[in-house]
């Protein structure tokens, strides 16, 4: 039975061999794959090292080289190079209990082979693995890695319910807290790839901005009726809604009401009794407002399509009304706004997000961080709100929407 020194010394040899033009069959010349005793025994050369440990390491060298799996070179009494014995490479596959690389790139490739046709993003990210293994190199994940991945991959780009993350770990790893834990940046990293999430993900950054990045994940599970809590559109206003059974649900600004976007997808048609419709950006300034003649909508952030194409079946509905949007006084509040116009063709306008609201509540306002003021900056490149985000650029401050709709409660 070989110790772990001897072990690691096969296995980052087979590793050289494996990677090797040898291994290929393209080489012309003969390769030599070896290593020096302190890629595997790290202190092997160090004056502080403990005797025996290093005696008990050459000791087990020198057992290797008796069975002829490795010879060893020595410099002035020391191991100087541990080398493979080329005509005993295929003894090392049984003695590791390892499959060779080129048995597990041909059951890698049938893997992603049996997840292609499914769905066009699985087909892209499932191509693109198949041609690094061809070409001889790593495929991005070790293989249960790369099945859970598939897996979860082609649930969740066929699921049309609304289910819940932890409910989606259970369905398919089996386990609650398996998702979170170790695929759901992975698995969210695919799909934005390899999707097409361009329009949803308007204004956040492609990089490692941590918020932006939780933001981006978020919304591209939205999208495919993925949620960490059970997703639900807050109405408040004067309407009537009618759902496909023929039930008939009226709202009004002292009776507002919640639906699951689950519900939602049984909803008929919805008419608006107000003049204007007005989206709101945070649930807590949704509960305090009071405004006359305006129907009020809390969405929560960044809007997936399921929520865009509800308030486009509230406009085909109801011709002629205005459409206003009240969030946060920073750049995200304005990139929502952006999400929203390009997502349903609407015209939005910003409510009480200008310059004076900023200077009104500037007692309340707080520092731009880095993140703000990257988007500051991309919104005036795109000749958007250049007159707002000048203002928070030259003064650094934002401002959370909260305060206002506290101060102002019934805006008028």
């Amino acid at each position: 039975m070989l110790s772990e020194h001897q072990k690691k010394v096969l296995e980052i040899l087979l590793d050289q061999y494996e990677n090797s033009k040898t291994y290929q069959g393209v080489n012309k010349v003969i390769q030599r794959f070896s290593i020096p005793p302190e890629k595997v025994f790290r202190d092997y050369d160090s004056d502080y090292a403990d005797m025996d440990l290093i005696r008990d390491f050459e000791n087990q060298m020198r057992d290797l080289e008796k069975r002829e799996l490795i010879t060893v070179k020595y410099e002035k009494g020391r191991m100087e190079r541990l080398t493979a014995n080329s005509e005993k490479l295929q003894e090392y596959y049984a003695i590791l209990k390892r499959q060779e690389k080129r048995t597990l790139q041909t059951i890698q490739i049938e893997l992603y082979k049996r997840f292609m046709g499914r769905e066009a993003v699985l087909d892209r990210f499932c191509r693109e693995q198949i041609d690094k293994l061809k070409n001889n190199k790593k495929a991005d994940y070790d293989m249960q890695t790369a099945d859970w991945i598939l897996k979860l991959c082609s649930f969740i780009l066929k699921n049309q319910e609304d289910i819940l993350e932890r409910e989606l770990s259970v369905a398919v790893l089996g386990d609650s807290k398996k998702w979170e834990k170790q695929f759901r940046s992975r698995v969210c990293g695919i799909l934005k790839k390899y999707g097409d999430y361009d329009a949803l993900l308007l204004g956040l950054s492609a990089g490692e901005d941590k918020e932006d990045k939780r933001e981006t994940e978020r919304i591209i599970l939205a999208e495919h009726h993925v949620y960490s809590n059970p997703a639900y559109v807050y109405f408040k206003g004067n309407a009537e809604i009618l759902f496909t059974d023929g039930q008939k649900i009226c709202v009004s600004q002292f009776m507002p009401m919640a639906f699951s976007t689950e519900t939602l997808n049984r909803l008929k048609t919805i008419r608006i009794l107000d003049q204007n419709v007005m989206t709101v950006e945070n649930l807590t300034s949704f509960n305090r407002l009071r405004k006359d003649c305006t129907f009020l909508i809390f969405l929560s952030g960044y809007h997936n399509s399921v929520k865009q194409q509800l308030i486009r079946k509230i406009s085909d509905a109801n011709p002629g009304l205005i459409w206003q949007h009240f969030g946060d006084i920073d750049p995200d509040g304005f990139y929502i706004i952006e999400n929203l116009v390009r997502g349903t063709g609407i015209d939005f306008q910003p409510v009480y997000m200008g310059t004076e609201i900023l200077k009104k509540y500037k007692a309340y306002t707080k520092p731009l961080t880095d993140h703000d003021i990257r988007k500051a900056e991309a919104l005036i490149h795109n000749e958007k709100y250049r007159s707002i985000m000048g203002y928070m650029l030259e003064n650094g401050e934002k401002l959370e929407q909260e305060i206002v709709s506290w101060m102002e409660k019934d805006i008028k």
